[in-house]
């Protein structure tokens, strides 16, 4: 039996907030690759890496890194 329209509808709500959290975990975890931000020596290609596996830019993903965009 096919799905009604209020049942693809909670699936698009339950999604989307999955969706939000995913997003926010993201933001959480990049800052914490980058050795730099624990006083630590930077690691050469870290920001390719995260750019890469993300698939923000690189733009994107240092602000992040350095606490200036938060997920939304």
């Amino acid at each position: 039996m096919a799905d009604t329209d209020e049942q693809k509808i909670e699936e698009i709500a339950q999604l989307t907030e999955r969706i939000a959290a995913d997003r926010a975990r993201i933001f959480e975890l990049i800052p914490q690759v980058f050795p730099e931000t624990r006083g630590e020596q930077p690691v050469r290609g870290r920001l390719n890496e995260v750019v890469k596996a993300s698939g923000f830019t690189r733009e994107y993903v240092a602000r992040i890194r350095d606490g200036k965009v938060k997920p939304s």
